[in-house]
């Protein structure tokens, strides 16, 4: 339900996107924004299963595009006009992490759509590829591709973006989707889920996972105390 009301709301992804283009101050900024839109239209015509884009729930549809999204673009389109990360050839290693960690979701989404097409794995849980690493390796791309996005905006305040992301991952996003996978696929998914690390390869264990989340929560908050007022102008 929730997914159709994400793709029919005209108000949401396109009115935020667009003031995104507005603000976005470098060119760079402006092909990010562009390969994220086509992105994001892949991952949901292509997708049956809830993703951040489309939640399975209320409460989520309204984490993700009554505070999630609009933040995102303010942050990386607004909040660049006091950039406090200089360093040589920042923009380009920006765009590189975004194409890459891009590239590495985009990878595992496409090539499950292709399994998920297959007569024969009708009804299976996919745990092929990528996703014979870590159960999320679309969320783990997104990590490095929204760290580049950060950098290539020049601001520690937007930096905090995906730092803060691993929090949302490990404590709502992911287990929305593993309860949805846990449902779905009752048979397959518990051991899959026991043998095989969440969001980081090779980090199995639930307890670093969450303490790391908690501190990447806390550097969040720092950066949007101590530098987000002065990268966005207040």
């Amino acid at each position: 339900m929730w997914g159709v009301v994400c793709l029919l709301d005209p108000s949401r992804g396109p009115a935020r996107m667009a003031a995104y283009f507005w603000y976005a101050n470098t060119f760079i900024l402006h092909i990010i924004g562009g390969l994220f839109t086509s992105k994001v239209l892949v991952t949901i015509w292509g997708q049956e299963t809830p993703t951040w884009f489309c939640p399975a729930s209320f409460g989520l549809l309204f984490v993700i595009y009554v505070i999630g999204l609009p933040t995102l673009a303010y942050m990386f389109g607004v909040c660049t006009m006091n950039p406090d990360i200089r360093f040589p050839g920042r923009d380009q290693v920006g765009l590189g992490l975004y194409v890459g960690g891009s590239l590495y979701s985009l990878a595992y989404e496409v090539g499950r759509f292709r399994w998920k097409a297959r007569p024969e794995h009708k009804g299976k849980l996919h745990k092929e590829g990528l996703a014979a690493w870590s159960i999320h390796p679309n969320y783990f791309g997104d990590l490095f591709a929204y760290t580049g996005w950060g950098l290539a905006s020049g601001t520690t305040c937007a930096v905090s973006i995906p730092i803060f992301m691993i929090f949302t991952f490990v404590f709502v996003i992911m287990p929305n989707s593993d309860s949805y996978l846990a449902q779905r696929y009752p048979e397959e998914f518990p051991a899959y889920a026991a043998q095989t690390a969440t969001l980081i390869p090779g980090l199995h264990s639930k307890a670093l996972s969450k303490f790391l989340a908690w501190v990447a929560c806390f550097i969040s908050i720092y950066y949007w105390c101590y530098t987000c007022p002065v990268a966005c102008g207040y």
